[in-house]
């Protein structure tokens, strides 16, 4: 999910949101019913787990160890804005949950609409901007994707090394690449301004005067690759990933009264996160026929084939639940809030969130515990 720099619609219109697979628009009360009646309510800060971890928050899980749902109502919202292949994650997260027994209510909106949207009580959660989240006055609770996915390319070199000095676009002073651009050069030692970086207003232009060669070098969103590679030769030099690994791209958020007595179903929408991010690494046929889903066709399967692939370059999920705490961990948190903080893109109550406010890490933590005790399903 590419950061969005958007004005935004009035919320929550009949005409902004849609919910996927053909069901309609929640407006129902953020209440959702728990895995298991003796569910705890304890949360747990950004750095530590609960008591209650050892009994899986309440969450029961069935011999195979997929989580029963039955019962479970959710409803879950992202901001992606036009849907496209890239932004899959959290429609397969919401289709896993599906298949453990919940009923799962899925909108999708621009912009901060939908972290909004559960600050009005009309969703649970909700992917999103990390900004947006936090501006909100929510929790994250989940990854979305791992890391953003941008990836630096350039028709001129064929190496980070050879960029000292050269002009580096990307859509605007907000957008990630300008952040990425300043860790990369500080890493080579050229100090803040190694780089000369330039604006394009928007991705598509960016994507345009690199093919027309006004650019030769910028930062990209991995799906741009396709276009790119269909005129001309492009090399990618870096990924956002190799550049900084704790830079991420979204998050999923939820009111902190609402995860501290949803402990469990917290629990199980980190599950439907790994075992969405194993579809992607595992079977891409079936990833193929979300996006498709996901984009209402809007996309064709051979370019969801397409950028795909591209995402599969830039290896956006992990290999194993072990690189649980390089997904989501207090050190991710403080790097994409100073990142954020020094972007201007934090504007309201995001400025004076404690670091124990921003998120609840433990029933991710225990996810991932889940995740490696059944890699057939995680």
């Amino acid at each position: 999910m590419r950061q969005a720099m958007k004005v935004i619609a009035p919320l929550l219109g009949a005409a902004l949101a849609m919910t996927a697979c053909g069901s309609s628009s929640s407006t129902a009360s953020s209440t959702a019913t728990t895995a298991a009646a003796g569910s705890s309510t304890g949360g747990s800060s950004a750095s530590g787990g609960s008591d209650s971890a050892s009994s899986n928050y309440g969450l029961k899980l069935n011999a195979d160890g997929t989580p029963d749902l039955k019962g479970v109502t959710l409803h879950l919202g992202i901001s992606g804005g036009n849907p496209v292949p890239g932004d899959t994650t959290n429609y397969v997260l919401a289709q896993m949950l599906k298949k453990w027994g919940a009923t799962v209510t899925y909108t999708i909106g621009g912009g901060p609409s939908m972290q909004l949207a559960v600050v009005s009580g009309q969703l649970d959660a909700a992917d999103g901007q990390f900004s947006s989240s936090l501006d909100a006055g929510l929790q994250i609770i989940a990854p979305a994707m791992t890391h953003v996915d941008d990836v630096l390319v350039s028709s001129k070199y064929t190496s980070v090394s050879q960029l000292k000095g050269a002009t580096v676009a990307t859509s605007s002073n907000l957008d990630p690449g300008n952040y990425l651009g300043g860790v990369l050069s500080k890493a080579q030692g050229w100090g803040a301004n190694g780089l000369k970086m330039t604006f394009t207003g928007a991705d598509s232009s960016t994507v345009d005067q690199l093919i027309s060669g006004h650019l030769t070098t910028a930062f990209v969103a991995a799906e741009d690759l396709v276009t790119l590679k269909a005129h001309g030769t492009f090399n990618v030099l870096q990924t956002a990933a190799q550049i900084s690994p704790d830079y991420a791209d979204s998050f999923n958020a939820a009111l902190p009264s609402w995860v501290k007595t949803h402990q469990s179903d917290v629990l199980a929408i980190d599950l439907g996160w790994w075992a969405a991010a194993r579809i992607f690494d595992t079977n891409t046929a079936a990833w193929d026929s979300y996006a498709e889903q996901y984009t209402n066709n809007a996309a064709t399967p051979a370019a969801v084939t397409l950028q795909r692939q591209a995402l599969e370059q830039f290896n956006p999920w992990p290999n194993t639940p072990a690189d649980a705490s390089k997904i989501l961990s207090d050190q991710v948190i403080q790097t994409n809030y100073a990142a954020n903080l020094a972007a201007g893109q934090m504007k309201g109550a995001g400025l004076n969130r404690s670091a124990s406010s921003m998120a609840d890490l433990g029933p991710w933590q225990q996810s991932a515990k889940i995740a490696a005790q059944y890699p057939s399903i995680y």
